[in-house]
C-alpha cells in the first residue's frame, strides 16, 4: 500500500506524544501503526519535496503568533505553552523522524495541510471539553469533514456558550443618542436652541440592554457558523441572540474590539467573547490573510488536568487553589529576591495529611518507567509540601488505551501501581495512577459515539472513587500505626 505523503500528514494518522519515522521512503505512524510506501512518482503538488517545506514549518511555528487556543473558564486551567507542536529531525522527505507532544491541531500551508490528531480520538476530546463545563449530556455530532481540527474551536465555542446563556443574556450599559419627546440622561443644548420649537430634545443617556458588544458579537458568529453541524440543535439559541441585536450589522472591526464583560455576573461570556474573535478571524482569511501559513493548536493536557480535577471533587475530595500556591524556591538570581512558584496539579488534604499528585497526558513507557524529569519534579513537590504538613502519598495519573490496560493486567489492582519514595528519612507512599480509556474495536462509526459515552460514563465515576479509598486506607492505617 502506498500514499502521497501529503495525505500522510493529512488524514489522521500523526497522533499526539508518540514518535513517526519515514525510512527509505517508508512511513511508520507510533511502534504499532502498519508500514505505508511513501508514493514518489508523479510532479507537483504531490511529490515529496513538495511537501517537505509544510512539515519544516511546522517544526519551527513560533506558536505566540498562531491561532493558540487558551480558555480560562476558572483558575484550574492552565497552558504550558514551551511545548513544541513537532519537533523535527531529518532532511529528506522520504528519511525524517517527527516526535509530537501535547498538543493538536493543524498546520496549513497552501494546498497541504499537516494534522495531528489526539491519540484517544475525537469522542474522548468532546467528552471532557463537555463534561468540564457541565454538558456531558450533549448529544453526538459531526465536525471533522473539513479534515482539521477546527471542529474542535467551534465545539469549545458552543459548550461554553451554553454555559454561560444558563445566566441568560448579558446586560451592560450602552450610551444612546436619540431624539425624544421627553427629556432623558444630557440634553444637547446647540440642538434644543435650534428646535425647541417642535418639542423634541436630543438627549444622550445611558441605560441596561440586550443589544450590546457581547450579544452583536455572538450573533454575528452565530451566523458565520449556521451551516455548521454542531449547530442543528442551536435554533433557540442563535434566534434569542439575533433578536437581542435586532439583526443590527456591525463591522467585523468593531465586533472583534468587543471588551471581556465587566459583571461579575455574566463573567461566563469571558471565553465566549474570545473564542467568538477567534472563529471571526479565521473568516477574515478567506479573504486574503497576511500570511500563507495558517495553524490552529490545542493543549489537550490543560484539559485534562482540568477534567481529572473535576473528577476528584465530585468524589469530594478538597482541592487547594492552584493560584493562591504560597509554595515558592529560589531562582539562584544573585541580588534578587524574586521566587520561582512550585504549583502541583492536585494538593488536598485527609485525616490531616497532605497529599500531591501530578497529572500526567503524556503516555508512560512501561519498559522505563515514569520519565526522569518527572520524578524529580515530583520530589521537589513532596519536599515544599512536607514544610506545611506530613505527606500522605503522592503519584502521577496517566491516561491509557483499553487495550494496553489489559495487556499490563491494570484491572487486577484497580489501575494503581503503588510503591514509596524514601526522602529525609520517611517512606511515602508512591501511587502511579492510570485512566482507562475505552477503544472503538469493531463498532461501527455510527454505534461509536454513545457507546463511548456510556462505556466512558461509567469508567470516571470509579476511578476517583477507588484513587480516594486507596488514599483513605493508606492515610487511616498510617493515623493507627
Amino acid at each position: 500500500m502506498s500514499k502521497p505523503l501529503s495525505q500522510i500528514l493529512s488524514d489522521g494518522s500523526l497522533l499526539d506524544n508518540t514518535i513517526h519515522r519515514a525510512q527509505a521512503g517508508w512511513f511508520c505512524a507510533g511502534t504499532m501503526g502498519a508500514g505505508v510506501e511513501i508514493q514518489q512518482g508523479g510532479r507537483g503538488a504531490n511529490h515529496p519535496r513538495a511537501v517537505w517545506p509544510l512539515i519544516q514549518e511546522a517544526a519551527a511555528l513560533n506558536q505566540e503568533s498562531t491561532r493558540l487556543v487558551i480558555s480560562k473558564p476558572e483558575a484550574d486551567y492552565e497552558h504550558n505553552t514551551e511545548d513544541p507542536f513537532l519537533s523535527l529531525s531529518g532532511v529528506d522527505p522520504l528519511n525524517f523522524t517527527l516526535t509530537t507532544g501535547n498538543l493538536i491541531g493543524c498546520v496549513k500551508i497552501g494546498d497541504h495541510s499537516l494534522r495531528i490528531s489526539s491519540r484517544f480520538g475525537d469522542e474522548f476530546l468532546k467528552f471532557i471539553i463537555a463534561d468540564a463545563d457541565g454538558f456531558v449530556e450533549l448529544p453526538e455530532h459531526g465536525g471533522t469533514d473539513s479534515g482539521d481540527y477546527r471542529w474542535l474551536l467551534v465545539y469549545l465555542w458552543l459548550i461554553k456558550l451554553r454555559k454561560a446563556f444558563r445566566l441568560g443574556l448579558p446586560k451592560a450599559y450602552e450610551t444612546r443618542t436619540e431624539t425624544l419627546t421627553q427629556v432623558r440622561g444630557r440634553l444637547d443644548p446647540i440642538d434644543y436652541f435650534r428646535n425647541n420649537n417642535q418639542a423634541r430634545y436630543r438627549c444622550t443617556y445611558r441605560e441596561h440592554s440586550y443589544d450590546n458588544g457581547p450579544t452583536r458579537l455572538i450573533a454575528r458568529t452565530l451566523r458565520h457558523l449556521d451551516s455548521h453541524s454542531f449547530l442543528r440543535e442551536a435554533h433557540t439559541l442563535n434566534q434569542t441572540f439575533q433578536m437581542a441585536t435586532r439583526g443590527r450589522s456591525t463591522p467585523l472591526q468593531d465586533l472583534l474590539a468587543t471588551a471581556p464583560v465587566r459583571n461579575p455576573y455574566y463573567e461566563d461570556y469571558n471565553p465566549v467573547i474570545e473564542l467568538s474573535k477567534r472563529i471571526l478571524r479565521d473568516e477574515l482569511s478567506d479573504f486574503g490573510d497576511k500570511t500563507s501559513t495558517s495553524a490552529f493548536f490545542f493543549d489537550v493536557s490543560m484539559l485534562f488536568e482540568y477534567f481529572v480535577r473535576k473528577l476528584l471533587r465530585r468524589a469530594g475530595a478538597v482541592l487547594r487553589d492552584k493560584t493562591g500556591s504560597t509554595w515558592s524556591i529560589p531562582r539562584g538570581q544573585p541580588f534578587s529576591t524574586r521566587q520561582r512558584k512550585l504549583i502541583p496539579d492536585l494538593v488536598f488534604d485527609l485525616h490531616g495529611r497532605s497529599f500531591v499528585f501530578d497529572v500526567k497526558y503524556k503516555s508512560l513507557r512501561f519498559q522505563h518507567g515514569v520519565n526522569r524529569e518527572d520524578i524529580f519534579q515530583l520530589h521537589t513537590y513532596i519536599g515544599q509540601a512536607a514544610n506545611e504538613s506530613e505527606v500522605g502519598a503522592c503519584g502521577l495519573i496517566y491516561p491509557i488505551h483499553e487495550s494496553q490496560w489489559e495487556a499490563k493486567g491494570l484491572e487486577s489492582n484497580c489501575g494503581i501501581f503503588s510503591d514509596a519514595i524514601n526522602q529525609a528519612g520517611k517512606q511515602i507512599p508512591f501511587h502511579v495512577v492510570f485512566l482507562k480509556i475505552p477503544e472503538q474495536g469493531t463498532l461501527t462509526d455510527a454505534e461509536w459515539p454513545k457507546a463511548f459515552r456510556n462505556q466512558f460514563s461509567m469508567i470516571v465515576r470509579s476511578f476517583a472513587s477507588t484513587l480516594l479509598e486507596k488514599l483513605n486506607s493508606t492515610a487511616k492505617s498510617k493515623s493507627a500505626a
